[in-house]
């Protein structure tokens, strides 16, 4: 039964929301250098809403951000300790609820660890950053690659666009030398805490390895290992410098590589966001899978254009698109007739949608049961398939149950 209690989170959302002292613990690995702090405040789609800077001296450990109210649009709050241009330290991306930042955020060295770097432009639109070789690709309403030009820190795209990347800035200029973008790093989303899986068939080959801050968990079924690496036991964990765009685990006597793949197991529809390999006593491990398939979802609002194959008309005033959008865990919308919030995560392999709960806003029995069919769509959704045309697909067993566009 779902529950219809969220009016009332509605309008407090609407309310401002006061300035707040953030108190930043910096785990600093040795002694703390002089640093800059970056604190990115993002709405659901992930767009930057507010960002701030505040210098620090050498040997902070321990400092207050006096933090500006938020826009009502905030939903999460993300900050990072910016040393020589490079983020040595950073939190992850923190739910902002009802407008208000946590109390305490805590800064660590292994939430730096990632696949790409994020630059906030003075236009205010922000580019991701992979490098690609000798090259690097930015992505942002379009995608660009970037090779070296010979100069060292200038590089060319096939379109005549220049980039200058040194560190702590990125400039695009273009041929006769104009600058169009001028770029300064701002936290990106961290690799941690992740989940790497085996394929669940042959059972011999399944093994699953979960990482986070304070060690990695490993489970090998089938697998006999020794005390030191028992399954389930806590084990220390270095992450390893990039090497041929993998980034590497090292977990006791196992090193887990990982690349920015997406990758799916034979039986599931799920789409991770990575390949995963395991390597180690009682290898070969077959190749797996990593990351959270939910980041699949996440960004701008997808429209739902078909529910349990039947397709939907375009979205008008009296018959408003159905949506759907997804940031850190949560979900929210529009059905055909009122908003929506709820709950979605995925464990053992399956997607779960739970905790939803609409307005109770009046409207024609047509658009009621329209609701009813698209909620109950959600709830049964357990798969996700990202199409190659970049639609997204959410299935019920081997049902697709709503499709998903942008």
């Amino acid at each position: 039964m779902r529950p219809f209690a969220i009016a009332c989170v509605v309008i407090a959302l609407g309310q401002a929301a006061h300035a707040r002292d953030v108190v930043l613990v910096l785990n600093w690995d040795e002694v703390a250098p002089a640093a800059e702090i970056v604190a990115v405040a993002r709405d659901t789609s992930g767009a930057v809403l507010e960002s701030q800077r505040l210098n620090l001296p050498e040997n902070t450990q321990e400092t207050v951000l006096p933090l500006p109210s938020l826009s009502r649009q905030a939903t999460t709050l993300q900050v990072g300790a910016l040393v020589g241009g490079v983020f040595a330290l950073q939190s992850p991306r923190i739910a902002v609820e009802g407008g208000q930042p946590p109390d305490r955020v805590q800064l660590n060295a292994a939430l730096t660890a990632g696949f790409s770097t994020e630059y906030l432009c003075a236009s205010g639109q922000v580019l991701t950053l992979r490098m690609d070789g000798a090259g690097f690709v930015t992505t942002a309403e379009t995608m660009r690659s970037f090779r070296p030009t010979g100069l060292d820190g200038r590089y060319s795209s096939e379109d005549g666009t220049y980039a200058n990347l040194i560190p702590g800035l990125l400039q695009l200029e273009a041929t006769d030398g104009t600058l169009l973008e001028s770029c300064q790093p701002i936290p990106s989303r961290p690799i941690l805490p992740l989940e790497a899986l085996g394929p669940e068939q042959p059972a011999a080959q399944s093994w699953q390895v979960v990482t986070r801050l304070d060690g990695s968990v490993l489970s090998l079924p089938g697998v006999a290992v020794d005390s030191a690496t028992a399954a389930e036991e806590r084990l220390p964990s270095t992450i390893l410098p990039m090497d041929d765009d993998a980034l590497r685990i090292e977990i006791g006597a196992y090193t887990l590589s990982v690349v920015p793949e997406p990758c799916q197991f034979p039986v599931r529809y799920m789409t991770y966001p990575f390949g995963a390999t395991l390597m180690g006593p009682g290898g070969p491990f077959s190749p797996g899978c990593a990351g959270d398939p939910l980041l699949v979802l996440e960004g701008g609002a997808w429209q739902v254009s078909h529910i349990f194959g039947h397709a939907l008309p375009q979205g008008t005033d009296a018959a408003p698109a159905l949506t759907l959008q997804v940031d850190t865990g949560r979900l929210s919308g529009r059905t055909s007739c009122n908003r929506y919030l709820g709950r979605a995560a995925v464990t053992d392999r399956r997607l779960k949608v739970s905790d939803l709960g609409t307005t109770r806003l009046v409207c024609a029995v047509n658009l009621s049961n329209l609701e009813a069919r698209f909620l109950d769509a959600l709830e049964a959704a357990d798969d996700i398939l990202r199409l190659k045309d970049g639609r997204v697909a959410l299935y019920a067993g081997p049902t697709a149950v709503m499709m998903l566009e942008r």
